[in-house]
């Protein structure tokens, strides 16, 4: 029997249990560092989410997790490690829908996107769909976070192809002209 999130997650909000605050700190922390970063209560909520998640399908109950965590010479290495698993289980549950990328790409949180973007911006500024260089950027600006959202399940998987395609700009050129024939495409 899987142990209720919501008692999980009371734990975390009241304090309860000061090992679950202090992961679901850590991992508010790293989502707060990422791309990903909603503001710090939402990050706080989504990290409460996802250890309430992860232990539930992980654990039979709570004494099982604590035995885990409590290893007597190696308590805050454990809570750091089991931090790491659960926010890498974060990333891998996250996924990316269209506000999310375009959120990303809005207040340039990712390099490779923002480039992407604006390389994709720079080709319709080329084309015969040269609306001027806001319009531009806005068409380009959408249609890399439609492309994204509607490719890759998360930004490590989005990662993961970029690095394939290649290294630094010339993966960023690569991606950008993906979309740019996905934007030609679609105004077919």
């Amino acid at each position: 029997m899987h142990i209720d999130k919501e008692v999980i997650k009371n734990r975390i909000n009241n304090k309860e249990d000061i090992s679950l605050k202090t992961i679901a700190d850590i991992i508010a922390y790293k989502i707060y560092e990422s791309p990903e970063n909603m503001g710090t209560e939402a990050n706080f909520l989504a990290a409460a989410e996802t250890i309430s998640q992860y232990i539930s399908e992980t654990f039979k109950d709570l004494d099982v997790f604590k035995d885990h965590l409590s290893r007597p010479d190696k308590r805050v290495k454990s809570i750091n490690q089991f931090a790491d698993t659960v926010y890498n289980y974060y990333q891998d549950k996250q996924l990316l829908s269209f506000d999310i990328v375009k959120n990303i790409i809005s207040a340039a949180k990712d390099i490779n996107l923002k480039m992407i973007t604006d390389i994709v911006a720079y080709k319709i500024y080329q084309s015969p769909e040269d609306k001027g260089p806001e319009f531009n950027f806005i068409s380009a600006e959408t249609f890399v976070a439609q492309y994204l959202s509607e490719n890759f399940k998360n930004i490590r998987e989005f990662r993961r192809c970029l690095s394939d395609l290649g290294k630094g700009q010339y993966a960023q050129e690569a991606f950008a002209d993906l979309v740019y024939k996905y934007y030609c495409q679609k105004k077919k």
